[in-house]
């Protein structure tokens, strides 16, 4: 009697576990679980106006504006989720990635009006590239974030190629009309609590994600591996001080990994 109850109280854990690959070991106690995604809101919309579609730059810096609507930047979102994670004190903000860069962040808006509704809020962001670019085909992607850094996959994301100093170097470099991964979270350094989770977060755009379809391959410091068959927000639990790489990769239905530049990510973490 009292196994079977056991075994009712552990299965939801065992079903939002995240499945080890077969033959990999768990030594760390490292535990990655599924979790429900935040709501999303309605009516949100980010439009990428410059650079232009297939537009050449030419020049240094290269600018970017946006238009976002919908997404008040710089407010904290009211979410239990906050208190579970790592909250960002500036608030909501914009993701900017650039080709397959670390994201950067937008959370102030030069232009802010709020419509007859008096509930959504219509912005305009404008910014530098912040580095340098090779010559040739370049893609950003942009899209908001909660306050602890979820990102919304259904509202609000934009791309947009353009091209820098020469439009026939790496031509088709990135295929946004094939399936393609985004990675979001984690990135940077995190404060060591021993009990709490790290947010893994991320987007994968022209295809679902199911256990016999396409699926995403994580791996933690090389030999931690993870199958995940869901698009949501993961806790990683189990992680210590020092620095960790984060990868993840793209699979179809047979596991093999699919091409492209953009769907085979590694970011290196550091706990403090």
């Amino acid at each position: 009697m009292h196994k079977a109850i056991l075994m009712l109280l552990t299965l939801p854990l065992l079903i939002q576990a995240a499945a080890l690959e077969e033959g990999t070991a768990n030594p760390r106690g490292v535990r990655v679980v599924t979790v429900d995604a935040t709501p999303e809101p309605d009516h949100v919309e980010t439009k990428i106006i410059f650079p232009r579609k297939g537009e050449l730059k030419t020049s240094t810096p290269i600018a970017i504006q946006v238009k976002l609507s919908g997404w008040p930047l710089g407010t904290d979102s009211n979410f239990p989720r906050r208190k579970l994670i790592y909250n960002n004190p500036d608030g909501q903000t914009l993701h900017v990635i650039i080709d397959n860069n670390p994201y950067f962040e937008l959370n102030e808006a030069f232009v802010t009006a709020i419509d007859d509704s008096d509930e959504y809020y219509d912005q305009t962001l404008e910014f530098d590239i912040p580095f340098e670019l090779d010559e040739g085909e370049h893609l950003v992607r942009i899209f908001p974030a909660r306050s602890f850094g979820e990102s919304l996959k259904d509202e609000g994301f934009a791309t947009r190629i353009f091209y820098y100093l020469d439009e026939d170097k790496n031509p088709n470099r990135y295929d946004i009309n094939q399936p393609y991964l985004t990675y979001n979270e984690p990135q940077g350094n995190y404060k060591y609590a021993a009990k709490s989770p790290i947010l893994l977060d991320f987007i994968v755009t022209n295809a679902m994600l199911s256990r016999d379809g396409y699926k995403l391959r994580l791996t933690i410091d090389k030999t931690d591996k993870r199958t995940l068959t869901a698009q949501t927000p993961y806790f990683i639990y189990g992680l210590k001080p020092g620095k960790h790489v984060v990868r993840l990769e793209l699979l179809d239905s047979g596991n093999a990994k699919v091409p492209g530049p953009l769907n085979d990510v590694s970011r290196t973490i550091t706990i403090e």
